[in-house]
């Protein structure tokens, strides 16, 4: 045994409550109940007890069984997607990874190039699925950025039009918000101007909107999935359920999905515990939206009013906001929200943080979250 060790050895033998308390990790959060807060995340993570009894109980309300993804309350929630999104027709896909690859490969058709965000996850979370299993060759754009600009996109198709050797762009997927650029969505107009060119060009476009649902309360849903071919919703982020996304669309599309779906093995044998819990997260999804973003809005009202912290600008952003915290009040901010039960990303040295906002936001008074940001 060397000095250190002897050392160690000898302090843990005379003083172990000493040595241990100062070894010892800081205290957990509590438990999550109904009064926990987080700020972070689009919703709370979800309780199995609580999903499994409230599963139970919608259950008991009406026939939810499905087959093959075929009928009940998977059939319900296509439908329902369907109108939601403008499209004639809607997919149940177990993920949202299957639901990207399915809308691309049938999009671009014989083409075998697809513009994408490189900060997307089709590009960067979906492990070259579509190049290795449908032979596509994924051309990202706007790297660190949330998007690219017309520009980027003419100068991507002119290059695989006019190269050397010719190749066509089948289809442009983008997605938005994009969670790699803090939720930034792509602005109303870009989108417009990306859309009247793919049109021009004959290239179909197809939207991730996985967390679409989350944009502000006043935001066109139905306005911006009418400029895609495709769009993908994910069912697990915010809406409850365990998995599951959907994939809206023409007729003859979806008709396409489903039968891709079936080949990659996404026919899964029933769904309905997924559908049954997003529909009815859906029936009042609206209205506990708004009242979250109201909150929202107050709280950063208040801290801005108090001198504690500033919102930054963020024209295009979705359900996530950036604070600035005074320096003082940054320090401790974390724990103190930690101690009483509400989520918070630690802030940066310069003290900014991130502010989820989603429904949890709305189980205390905002002069409570006020009050813990101050101390």
């Amino acid at each position: 045994m060397d000095r250190r060790q002897f050392l160690t050895a000898s302090l843990l033998a005379l003083t172990p409550g000493v040595v241990l308390a100062q070894a010892a990790p800081p205290s957990p959060f509590p438990p999550v109940d109904a009064r926990s807060v987080w700020l972070v995340g689009d919703s709370a993570p979800p309780d199995a007890v609580k999903t499994a009894a409230r599963l139970a109980d919608l259950v008991q309300q009406g026939k939810p069984r499905d087959s093959y993804l075929a009928g009940g309350a998977v059939a319900e929630l296509e439908k329902r997607f369907a109108a939601m999104l403008g499209k004639e027709d809607c997919a149940f896909l177990p993920t949202g990874t299957l639901a990207n690859h399915v809308a691309v490969r049938i999009l671009a058709g014989d083409a075998t190039r697809v513009i994408v965000q490189h900060e997307s996850h089709l590009y960067r979370d979906e492990s070259d699925a579509t190049q290795l299993l449908s032979g596509l060759n994924l051309v990202d754009l706007a790297p660190g950025r949330a998007g690219p600009s017309l520009d980027e996109i003419k100068a991507a198709v002119d290059e695989a039009e006019n190269g050397p050797y010719p190749l066509k762009i089948g289809a442009i997927s983008l997605e938005s918000p994009v969670r790699r650029a803090g939720g930034e969505m792509l602005s109303p107009a870009l989108l417009a101007e990306i859309a009247a060119y793919a049109r021009g060009k004959s290239i179909r476009l197809h939207l991730d909107g996985a967390r679409l649902l989350l944009a502000p309360p006043a935001y066109d849903i139905a306005g911006t999935a009418a400029l895609f071919d495709t769009v993908y919703v994910s069912l697990y982020k915010y809406l409850d359920a365990p998995f599951g996304a959907v994939l809206a669309g023409s007729k003859a599309d979806i008709a396409k999905a489903r039968a891709l779906r079936h080949q990659f093995g996404g026919t899964i044998y029933q769904a309905w515990p997924a559908a049954v819990l997003a529909l009815a997260a859906l029936d009042d999804f609206q209205a506990r939206h708004k009242a979250a973003f109201a909150a929202a809005d107050q709280l950063f009202a208040g801290l801005e009013k108090a001198g504690a912290a500033r919102l930054k600008p963020a024209p295009n952003a979705s359900n996530i906001r950036h604070i600035v915290l005074n320096p003082k009040l940054a320090e401790g901010a974390f724990d103190r929200m930690r101690v009483a039960g509400v989520r918070l990303l630690k802030p940066q040295k310069d003290g900014t943080t991130e502010v989820w906002i989603n429904d949890t936001l709305t189980r205390r008074p905002v002069d409570d979250y006020v009050k813990l940001f101050l101390g």
